[in-house]
């Protein structure tokens, strides 16, 4: 369905390449499928056709910002500072907008001063979300506790989330879940994404942040295998991790069960899909080196 749909707005495009509804959608499509230079492509193309569309520069951002965690140290700061400027242009146009206002805050929370980096700039973000969007702005919180190594306030921060959350889509219950992965503490991590698989058991980015769980675990390797292979059978939601992520992993848990030959497999899949991540080739080399 979405193949079909890119096909047909590429050739929309041959015939009025100034439409800048149709490169905004396609570059939300490559986005999805984690093609980051192409939503990059469309993304700029949209926002040169009609900068007064604060949508066209927030997704833009999201697309800068994706790229630079996937890019080497030069690429990374060159997107991530185009990043920032996306989301600010973003503001500008929409001052009310709490996902750019979200986005700007965690750049300034976690890039460098010589990148833009400001944690002064990330409490006031953090102090406007809160009076546009007590949800939000309970994740805001809970990324600076976290930035500060309050882990208490920033678990705190992320419960009182997941109590305001009313939506179909638990992304409260997903921060819990990635704080209690980030803090090892992988029992309360399973629980957490099990609970997401019991109120909608077709979700799937809880299938998968269950097989990371396992895998950073190092136990139900079997159960982590089958949460990717599971995943691998539906495209992606956006910003869902991407197919080429999940091959990595999947790869990983190969390598862990001393599979190594599957462990290759995947993991090569996952740098043919994704050529940009250093992550995936690092642990690719590692693996062809027996390390």
């Amino acid at each position: 369905m979405i193949e079909r749909a890119k096909a047909i707005l590429l050739e929309v495009l041959k015939e009025d390449d100034k439409n800048s509804e149709v490169h905004h959608t396609l570059a939300s499509i490559y986005l999805e499928q984690g093609d980051h230079d192409r939503a990059i492509e469309h993304g700029k193309k949209a926002v040169k056709l009609d900068k007064s569309v604060a949508d066209y520069h927030l997704l833009l951002a999201h697309s800068y910002g994706l790229k630079a965690m996937n890019s080497g140290m030069l690429g990374k700061f060159a997107c991530a500072k185009n990043c920032k400027r996306e989301y600010e242009t973003t503001i500008e146009l929409d001052s009310s907008n709490v996902e750019a206002r979200l986005g700007l805050m965690q750049y300034c929370l976690m890039a460098p001063g010589i990148a833009g980096g400001d944690e002064d700039e990330a409490v006031r973000q953090a102090e406007i979300i809160q009076s546009l969007d007590s949800l939000s702005g309970a994740y805001a919180w809970a990324s600076i506790w976290q930035e500060r190594e309050d882990f208490e306030k920033a678990e705190s921060a992320l419960r009182q989330a997941v109590a305001l959350d009313t939506s179909s889509t638990y992304d409260a219950r997903f921060g819990l879940g990635y704080f209690f992965q980030q803090r090892e503490r992988y029992a309360e991590a399973e629980s957490t994404f099990q609970e997401i698989l019991r109120l909608n058991p077709d979700d799937m980015r809880a299938v998968y942040q269950l097989g990371k769980t396992y895998l950073l675990a190092k136990r139900n390797l079997q159960e982590a295998e089958r949460c990717f292979r599971q995943y691998l059978q539906v495209a992606p939601v956006r910003y869902a991790p991407s197919w080429a992520a999940a091959h990595w992993r999947l790869g990983m848990v190969f390598d862990a069960q001393g599979k190594r030959d599957d462990a290759l497999m995947q993991l090569r899949k996952a740098v043919e899909m994704d050529h940009d991540s250093e992550q995936f080739r690092k642990t690719l080399e590692e693996v062809e080196k027996g390390e």
